[in-house]
């Protein structure tokens, strides 16, 4: 005797005999969570899971084995077949295989439970008297676990061949293909070649001729919309199959699922497809794609609905360098090979939530971006607004799915917000577990500061007067281009390239557009270790102009000592930034800006190519870097006290406590301070005007040009700053802050 009894928001299940351990199901719907109390967060460490073809091969026998029919008694083989996705939704071909027919007598069976299924000698799944619903669908919790594993199988099977195909076309364009283009970095005009990699075509390849460009791209472009329906037919069958506990037609095995179907799907392909779709920056891409990502989002919402699937989404996942594809490895055909660490542990990887709250952020920032522009869209083509329409329409479905999948997550007790999206913590904390060592100080520093920036990199910004942000540095140009005319293409273009920043930000960057104006940006850097700029924040004025991405965006550095400081070869005391991606220095074609071009290689090239360890030699003719040549030492001195100077003790003062960087200046200093400080120190052993700074020193120039260089020394007989003491001061300052944090 079963009994069954349902709240709100918790179906308990209860049996007059042992059960297994049953999942939790969670109400996604707002309307029926709406005023309930949250169930209470745990966060004990969870008992590591095996791979997850350890955990089915428990449950092979299910999915294999024969059996005696019930009629005449002669061995029954469970069917095994191909499934290829029709538009009919599930496939006749699956369908069929969840018949475990007799040879002999033609007695149908379920191939889940073996009872026998009144069905036509001619079923093929279309179900009696030519009905839309096979009774092999409905009929068991086994069942449906065994449709789940040959929809999947099915699955695996297009995407090995499809993968098997594209790398053979590599191969081909690769073997073809005599040289590649060169690449480098001239030392006085950083910029970045624009990357075209190839990109995964649908179907035969065909030759690459300059007669047919035309035909050749469309036939591309109808093989890729092909492999999107097959996919989204594929995804659709999953989800048919998966528990749904709260549909009004809910059955027995929607409330009891099998224990089975979470090993299946995190061993299927299905996961891959998964992370590569969340992991998708292109809301160009989303729109092409839209049905593909309304599918993908209806399959993550029910997964949410059961607790045994909800752990594929939130668990960290064992990464599979191959496979043989899921119905291969059932009839055991041949093996899944999991990736390993040198010492043999199976290697994890962030769970598909963390890719999927990226995914929002970008949605977030679309919508943000996007609200201002479709109060403007006069004069706009329907196609501009169709497409504006289609955007902010996905974006907006993108954030509900999130809502409901995170209140379910919080009723099932898992912490949304405390999903850790490094995959070096679970590998570093099995290992410390192992060794009974702790977790390197370093690594936790690491991951503790990379958390932070990822939280505040990207913030939309509007004044408490609704102005542009004062100082800035283009503002007649933005006064000019107050009544101008964006094209309706490049307006959208610019909101889905800031939506693409937002996520893209490397540790160390944090942007902060006009959340009226978009194209009037704040931005900030941080020095990278190891450089004479490191533990420093550098402030920039970005201003795109209406051409933008016709024409380069413009920036002026804003850290220059109120103009005293010359920080770089490439970054003037004036403020101005010498960059051949942004057309102030010149360079070679694949150097300099096109519309292809992104603000974030802009400011990628800023932190990695200009805020380097030997800044003297990005001066074009000054030779080959060498660590122990004395222009470079005397120049890379002057550059640490002047770094201390204005970039780290002038942001620890109370002017900016209330200012627009003051999360992100409490958030970096605090982190770091250990860091900064030491690294102050060492630089004050070589540098002690550090100790001792003033601004009536004979402050240090190096003319970049005549390569020329003074000695430091101090001029005054006056007791300077002692910035050192100054860091301290200021970082128990903005300890006091109180700066509130997420």
């Amino acid at each position: 005797m079963k009994m069954v009894i349902a709240t709100n928001d918790v179906v308990f299940v209860g049996s007059s005999t042992p059960l297994p351990v049953q999942p939790v199901v969670a109400k996604p719907s707002s309307s029926k969570l709406k005023g309930k109390g949250k169930a209470q967060v745990s966060n004990k460490p969870v008992q590591e899971q095996p791979p997850a073809d350890e955990t089915l091969s428990t449950h092979r026998e299910l999915f294999t084995k024969s059996r005696n029919c019930t009629k005449c008694g002669k061995i029954v083989e469970s069917p095994r077949g191909l499934v290829t996705y029709s538009p009919q939704v599930p496939p006749p071909s699956l369908l069929f295989l969840l018949h475990a027919t007799c040879l002999s007598c033609k007695t149908h069976h379920c191939r889940g439970c073996f009872s026998v299924i009144t069905c036509p000698a001619s079923c093929k799944g279309k179900g009696r008297h030519n009905s839309d619903d096979c009774p092999m669908v409905t009929c068991c919790a086994e069942g449906r676990a065994i449709a789940l594993f040959e929809a999947l199988g099915g699955f695996d099977r297009l995407c090995l061949n499809e993968r098997a195909t594209a790398n053979a076309r590599a191969q081909e364009a690769s073997a073809k293909l005599k040289e590649s283009s060169s690449r480098s970095v001239g030392p006085g005009g950083t910029g970045y070649a624009m990357d075209h990699s190839v990109h995964m075509g649908y179907g035969r390849g065909g030759r690459s001729r300059a007669s047919a460009p035309q035909k050749q791209g469309s036939n591309k472009q109808a093989m890729a919309a092909h492999w999107d329906e097959l996919l989204v037919r594929a995804i659709s069958t999953v989800t048919m199959f998966l528990p749904s506990p709260y549909s009004d037609s809910g059955k027995d095995y929607d409330i009891l699922p099998h224990q089975s179907i979470a090993s299946l799907i995190s061993l299927s392909q299905l996961p891959e497809l998964l992370g590569t779709l969340l992991r998708n920056d292109s809301v160009t891409d989303w729109i092409a794609r839209i049905d593909l990502y309304h599918s993908m989002l209806g399959l993550l919402r029910r997964m949410a609905d059961c607790e045994l699937t909800m752990q594929v989404l939130v668990e960290p996942r064992h990464e599979m360098k191959s496979s043989c594809g899921l119905e291969e490895w059932m009839w055991q055909g041949s093996e899944i090979i999991w990736e390993k660490s040198p010492e043999g542990h199976p290697i994890k990887i962030p769970p598909l939530y963390t890719h999927f709250q990226k995914l929002t952020k970008q949605s977030e920032t679309f919508l943000a971006g996007a609200s201002h522009m479709l109060e403007h869209t006069n004069g706009d083509s329907d196609e501009d607004t169709e497409n504006m329409v289609k955007a902010t329409s996905l974006c907006g479905d993108i954030i509900a799915a999130r809502d409901d999948i995170e209140r379910a997550m919080t009723i099932m007790g898992k912490d949304p917000t405390n999903l850790d999206p490094s995959p070096e913590a679970g590998a570093e904390s099995s290992s410390s577990d192992r060794k009974g060592k702790g977790v390197d100080p370093k690594i936790e520093l690491e991951r503790r500061y990379t958390k932070a920036c990822e939280r505040l990199a990207f913030k939309y910004v509007l004044p408490p007067d609704g102005e542009i942000f004062a100082p800035f540095h283009y503002i007649n140009e933005v006064r000019q281009s107050a009544n101008a005319t964006r094209n309706p293409k490049d307006r959208l273009h610019l909101i889905k390239e800031l939506a693409t920043t937002a996520t893209s930000l490397p540790p160390g960057i944090w942007v902060r557009p006009h959340e009226i104006r978009n194209d009037v940006i704040k931005i900030m850097i941080a020095g990278p270790t190891g450089t004479p700029y490191a533990g420093g924040l550098f402030e920039f004025d970005c201003f795109l102009p209406v051409q933008y991405p016709h024409a380069p965006p413009k920036m002026n550095l804003c850290t220059t000592g109120g103009g005293s400081v010359r920080f770089n070869p490439n970054l003037y005391n004036c403020g101005k930034v010498c960059l051949s991606l942004l057309g102030t220095w010149a360079g070679r074609p694949d150097e300099m800006w096109s519309p292809k071009s992104t603000l974030l290689q802009v400011l990628v090239s800023i932190q990695s190519m200009i805020l380097v360890e030997l800044p003297f030699f990005n001066e074009p003719g000054f030779g080959q870097a060498k660590k122990d040549d004395p222009r470079s030492i005397s120049y890379n001195k002057e550059r640490m006290l002047q770094t201390t100077k204005w970039a780290i003790v002038d942001w620890l003062k109370d002017e900016h406590r209330d200012g627009m960087w003051a999360d992100v200046i409490a958030s970096h200093f605090t982190i770091r301070r250990k860091e900064i400080r030491k690294c102050i120190e060492e630089w004050s052993k070589s540098e002690p005007r550090i100790r001792n700074w003033s601004r009536n020193h004979n402050t240090f120039y190096l003319d970049p040009y005549s390569g020329a260089y003074a000695p430091t020394h101090n001029a005054s007989l006056v007791q300077g700053e002692d910035l050192l003491a100054s860091f301290d001061q200021g970082i128990e300052l903005v300890r006091g802050w109180n700066v509130e944090e997420e």
